[in-house]
């Protein structure tokens, strides 16, 4: 079983947008797929609460603190090929106790000077969990001249960035609000040609073995 965290430590990067959608492309792809629900917020639990009886069932558990790590062990007792953990918005204590059990820590970043100073907080987490890290511009505006400057700046800093970018686009809120992702509402999108796209980086990423 593989497990990924999404994390962050700035509101407004799209973290439980990523969560779902991730686990929804997951679920496409043919493997049995479990999201934890980290977040106080609900954020995660609230969207699958929505989800029409035509949409593919997906199992979500809501889960806090050391419970996590249980949630994780059960997950993997179970058989599930992957677990996607949705983490609070903050780099907290409750953040911390859930990276030592994952394979690959997830960190959307919007390309903005605030995102930027409140990421260290969350690399130092992860980098005191010893888990490989990969941060994802998200929730990125359309025709934004900082990304390039921020993608060299992380690059520079030695870390990983993946290669698709995530826009702000209207596709993921309209999908959201009905307990869908892009690739059932709108699979023809570029908001989906984007989670598709991250979704095999990330694959490839964790060396998940997928068929073609």
């Amino acid at each position: 079983m593989r497990a990924i965290a999404i994390a962050g430590q700035k509101g407004g990067a799209g973290k439980t947008t990523l969560a779902v959608h991730l686990a929804v492309a997951a679920q496409a792809a043919g493997l049995r797929v479990g999201l934890i629900d980290a977040d106080p917020q609900g954020s995660a639990t609230a969207w699958a609460s929505a989800r029409p009886p035509d949409a593919s069932p997906l199992t979500v558990a809501a889960l806090t603190g050391g419970d996590v790590r249980r949630g994780l062990d059960a997950a993997r007792a179970d058989g599930l090929d992957l677990v996607i953990v949705d983490t609070p918005p903050h780099a907290s204590a409750a953040t911390a106790s859930a990276l030592p059990g994952v394979d690959l820590v997830v960190l959307p970043v919007r390309p903005s000077v605030l995102d930027l100073a409140a990421l260290p907080a969350s690399l130092a987490l992860v980098d005191a969990a010893k888990v490989p890290a990969l941060v994802v511009l998200s929730a990125v505006p359309s025709r934004c001249a900082e990304e390039a400057e921020v993608r060299r700046a992380l690059s520079e800093a030695g870390r990983d960035v993946a290669e698709t970018t995530i826009h702000d686009r209207a596709d993921f809120r309209r999908a959201l609000a009905t307990g869908r992702a892009v690739a059932e509402t709108a699979p023809g999108s570029p908001a989906a040609r984007e989670i598709r796209a991250i979704w095999r980086e990330l694959a490839i990423y964790i060396q998940l073995n997928l068929e073609e």
